[in-house]
């Protein structure tokens, strides 16, 4: 499976999580043009901006590099005034993910398995 076949999956599985009536916004971000992120979840407040970066891995295990890219786009959006919630990646069922840290949230797809 692509990631990009998983991205419906995905921005539900986020919408429940982060709903629109709290003030949560999705963005798929444009990964080809740019080095970015799978998704952005972001919710304005009056003195900062909350922020949640979205990586899915369209593999059946996360690598160091996948760890270093969502690192890279964490870096990106942590501007002044941007308050990183947490970081996601989103694997199929059965994915290897040894090598993702205690800080990294896990979204696992049923709707895909390894």
């Amino acid at each position: 499976m692509r990631a990009v076949d998983m991205y419906p999956y995905v921005k539900a599985n986020l919408r429940k999580r982060f709903p629109y009536e709290d003030g949560w916004i999705i963005r798929k971000l444009d990964k080809e043009r740019s080095d970015n992120p799978d998704f952005i979840v972001e919710r304005r407040r009056r003195t900062h901006t909350d922020k949640v970066v979205v990586e899915v891995i369209a593999r059946c295990k996360v690598t160091q590099e996948d760890i270093d890219a969502l690192e890279r786009h964490t870096k990106k959006f942590s501007t002044p005034g941007v308050r990183i919630l947490t970081r996601i990646i989103v694997v199929c069922a059965g994915a290897d993910t040894s090598l993702v840290p205690e800080d990294v949230d896990l979204m696992v797809l049923r709707s895909c398995e390894c």
